[in-house]
């Protein structure tokens, strides 16, 4: 059953976006860049706040773009955003329950859909990048480091604010560091195989100019905690906001080196990769409504894990709850104009507060996040 609804989603938005290839399609800058790199001429970053991407990035994209017609390149770069999605909630359900793992899919599926159907739509990165975090998780747990670099290395070079959980893990997990120092240092360098060497340097030093430039957007259009307390009528000061965000950084850091300490190996990388998220969603200042897919994964697997498995009820609910919320944006007027920037933050401040409350707790606390019922 559970296949058989990403089949019939997979033929829905494919079917969708081969009539319609460049209709409400972040893709087209992915397209725009990946002719401009391998033209060797014109920078990937000459419109402000338009490709927000690594070089890299215009390379991994080249098979869609350059190898195949728009009516097949597109719908094929969608499917390939939703098998990295299913596939990392295969894994995570497959590791949590591996006996009641189908069940555990399908009810993990449903609860998905509602937050990735905007990105699906649309072609972006963020429903890949959801589906990574999960098997970062899940490759952590079973301490297979090279892995977890190359899925931390391949999440950078989807979307640059990556790096925060990138840092995160390696500050948390020692014997990642030199996987992901090397990851990271041949990702760095593969831009250089490009035919005019020079040209790489310098796209280089456009992608630094343009995520400064980005780094402080217009106010008021951003779905983290700035925009949510934007709509409830306080502004904070640039500065101000800028110290939240970095206190927040070095809060989720220790909470996440509480709960490793708390929990078992599974469940402790499955609660970091959540934390970052989390920390993702609210304290990016470019966090757009359906870039919270990415928490929809993990409020997906945790839903279902804890009505399914763990039999907590109240706790099912509450993610269940949050799922729908985070799919807003796809139930129209007048739900989304209504709820837009403010109902998906505050909901994940609540979710965050839970987890803060539930790790600081101590340890008995802190294993009810995914253990089954002693009922």
């Amino acid at each position: 059953m559970a296949v058989g609804l990403w089949i019939i989603y997979a033929v829905v938005i494919s079917t969708i976006v081969a009539i319609q290839p460049e209709r409400r399609s972040a893709t087209l800058e992915y397209q725009w860049a990946t002719q401009k790199w391998w033209g060797g001429e014109k920078s990937l970053y000459q419109k402000k706040n338009g490709y927000l991407y690594l070089p890299q990035f215009a390379m991994l994209y080249t098979p869609y773009e350059k190898w195949l017609p728009d009516p097949v390149g597109e719908p094929l770069w969608r499917l390939t955003c939703m098998g990295v999605l299913a596939g990392g909630l295969w894994a995570a359900a497959s590791r949590l329950s591996p006996d009641k793992r189908n069940t555990l899919f399908l009810l993990a599926t449903v609860l998905v859909l509602p937050s990735s159907f905007s990105s699906a739509r649309n072609g972006q990165v963020n429903m890949p990048l959801a589906g990574l975090f999960l098997l970062t998780a899940v490759a952590l747990s079973r301490e297979r480091w090279w892995l977890s670099a190359f899925l931390l290395t391949l999440t950078l070079v989807l979307k640059p604010i990556a790096l925060a959980p990138i840092l995160l893990c390696g500050a948390l997990y020692p014997k990642l560091r030199l996987p992901m120092f090397t990851g990271l240092v041949v990702m760095a360098l593969a831009p250089f195989a490009h035919f005019k060497p020079s040209y790489a340097a310098g796209e280089y030093v456009n992608f630094v100019k343009n995520l400064t430039q980005a780094g402080a957007p217009k106010a008021g259009t951003w779905c983290d905690f700035a925009g949510m307390l934007g709509k409830f009528g306080l502004t904070l000061p640039s500065a101000v906001q800028l110290a939240i965000r970095g206190l927040a950084g070095i809060f989720t850091l220790g909470l996440c080196w509480k709960a490793l300490r708390s929990l078992d190996a599974l469940r402790g990388a499955l609660v970091v990769l959540l934390l970052s998220t989390v920390y993702l969603m609210l304290f990016n200042p470019r966090t757009e409504t359906n870039s919270y897919v990415m928490l929809g994964a993990f409020v997906a697997i945790f839903g279902a894990y804890h009505g399914l498995v763990a039999r907590r009820l109240a706790e099912a609910a509450g993610f269940v709850l949050l799922a729908v919320i985070l799919g807003s944006e796809s139930y129209g007027y007048p739900l989304f104009p209504w709820t837009n920037l403010w109902l998906k933050a505050l909901a994940t401040c609540v979710l965050g507060a839970w987890l803060t409350v539930k790790i600081w707790n101590g340890e008995r606390s802190a294993r009810t996040l995914l253990a089954p019922s002693p009922l």
